[in-house]
């Protein structure tokens, strides 16, 4: 039986941290031991949820990086873990070298086609921000080279790592994370929800669920929402997350004169509850590994609108469960947020296609069978 340690920033909810959870619910420990590491300031609000399934949380902050190498030789020394699993993209090279050294083989997986964003108001400061991208070329191209295995969300982002096909061939593969395919809400829950705002049982809803940082593209958001309002004067937007861009957008739908078609409701456990409630959710972010949010949205029954980039093609099937445009074209977006709120029927096509697309391709159960057989091809 695998004995594994996921190393990640933190158990914050994201893309990656709800697959990780979804995966510790999904896998039995008589299958596979899957304990957490978070190497960020703290473990995050989802940890306790990881030890309530059954994961140790380890918490081994990478500052500096001699003390980082201490504590993490001794997380690994004492948890006798047979696999790291690493998940740290533009820091995946020190870790590497510590597991390397110690004869532990390394996963090492990147969840994106762009990895030099700056994470915090520190590193978006001119010299920092130059200098972790410099970092995070160093760091990740040493990854690339002694990890056992690379794998990518996507062939995207696995594209994106190595264009030439050469630094990593032979030693990667596409693992997509999956998704829980959720109940659908009823036609009363839909209606109670609109009223719980205090709109009209017929409230048109757009939805877009990540952090507020510059891949999500929240400006261009709010720009294709104005162009629908023009078109759909009832039309409302639900913005669900938080991050180091929230001021600037809060303001800009101040300046814009938004207020009252726009409700930011912060962090939320219940989104895929809230994706079956509304009725087409936007995702014109700039880059993308994969799109699982979208692939969520999908799950419930959601047609998306979003941005014709790598990841996310691979995600959805374009035309069929999403329509998808380039990340500059706000009235193209918006003509299609138009068609799907204003065309029911047409709506309910595209919501069943994507279910059934994502029940098919993207579920838990079968991520959580490739990533077995992963971690049983380095233990038997």
């Amino acid at each position: 039986m695998p004995k594994v340690l996921h190393l990640i920033h933190s158990l914050n909810r994201g893309g990656l941290e709800n697959w990780l959870i979804s995966m510790l619910r999904e896998v039995s420990r008589s299958q596979c031991e899957m304990d957490v590491c978070c190497k960020g300031l703290d473990v995050g609000s989802l940890a306790s949820i990881a030890e309530q399934l059954g994961a140790k949380v380890h918490h081994c902050p990478l500052v500096f990086h001699v003390g980082f190498a201490q504590n993490f030789s001794k997380i690994l020394t004492e948890g006798k873990y047979q696999i790291l699993h690493n998940h740290v993209e533009a820091y995946s090279g020190f870790p590497v070298w510590v597991a390397h050294r110690m004869g532990i083989p390394v996963i090492t997986s990147f969840h994106n086609t762009y990895f030099f964003n700056p994470q915090t108001w520190l590193t978006r400061l001119p010299i920092l921000r130059e200098l972790r991208s410099v970092y995070a070329v160093i760091s990740m191209n040493y990854a690339l080279r002694y990890s056992d295995l690379v794998t990518g969300c996507s062939q995207g982002a696995l594209e994106s790592l190595d264009r030439e096909g050469i630094k990593i061939q032979g030693r990667s593969q596409v693992l997509y994370y999956g998704v829980n395919i959720p109940e659908l809400s009823t036609t009363e829950a839909r209606i109670a929800f609109r009223q719980s705002f205090g709109w009209s049982t017929n409230t048109p809803i757009i939805l877009h669920v990540g952090r507020f940082i510059e891949q999500k593209n929240h400006l261009g958001i709010l720009s294709v929402f104005e162009e629908v309002l023009e078109r759909v004067p009832t039309a409302k937007l639900l913005l669900v997350g938080e991050g180091i861009l929230q001021l600037l957008v809060e303001n800009t739908i101040v300046q814009r004169g938004l207020c009252d078609s726009i409700r930011l409701l912060g962090v939320r456990d219940d989104v895929l509850s809230l994706m079956s409630k509304c009725d087409v959710f936007l995702l014109p972010s700039i880059h993308e590994g994969l799109g699982v949010v979208a692939l969520e949205a999908n799950a419930a029954n959601l047609p998306v609108v979003g941005s014709k980039i790598p990841g996310l093609r691979e995600a959805v099937r374009e035309g069929e469960t999403a329509l998808l445009h380039d990340v500059k074209d706000i009235k193209g977006m918006a003509e299609s947020v138009t068609k799907l709120i204003s065309d029911l029927e047409y709506n309910k096509q595209i919501g069943n296609a994507g279910r059934t697309w994502v029940k098919d391709r993207y579920s838990t159960e079968i991520s959580a069978r490739e990533l077995l057989k992963i971690y049983n091809s380095f233990t038997q």
